[in-house]
């Protein structure tokens, strides 16, 4: 293995011959006078700035949309049963968790009706989560306790 590495290591690099800059020869020069090419560059930069003031305003409005969507990152914790039949409708849809949770609370958010419902399940989810953490917090100190 050493051997190998020592090959490796002292392995000589191929010599490359110096490079040669062509690009003087490459460009032509041009043939027109100077004025012209002032003249014409600024007809270019006149018909340019006719057409970016249509397009300048609609990227104006494009990026006041980007600036107004900022993305927050959150992990979430869901319950197994639940986390694999919401990848599956996301796979199956071709969306993505966090959309379809932003589409969920949009909707619920113009139907309160729908809001309140969805609240209470989620109060009793709460609870019963919090009964299971303290169940397993005593179950825990129990360990510890017996074990002294």
């Amino acid at each position: 293995m050493s051997n190998a590495l020592d090959r490796l290591v002292n392995k000589k690099k191929p010599s490359v011959p110096p490079r040669i800059d062509v690009v003087e020869e490459i460009l032509p020069i041009p043939s027109q006078p100077k004025e012209e090419i002032a003249e014409l560059t600024q007809d270019a930069i006149k018909n340019l700035s006719q057409d970016s003031k249509t397009s300048l305003s609609q990227d104006t409005n494009t990026e006041t949309d980007l600036d107004d969507f900022e993305t927050v990152r959150n992990t979430i914790r869901l319950d197994r049963a639940i986390d694999d039949s919401l990848r599956q409708l996301c796979q199956d849809e071709r969306i993505t968790k966090e959309t379809l949770l932003e589409a969920a609370y949009l909707y619920l958010d113009a139907h309160p009706t729908e809001l309140e419902e969805v609240v209470r399940t989620a109060r009793q989810r709460l609870q019963r989560r919090k009964e299971i953490a303290d169940y397993k917090r005593a179950k825990t100190m129990q360990e510890r306790f017996l074990k002294s």
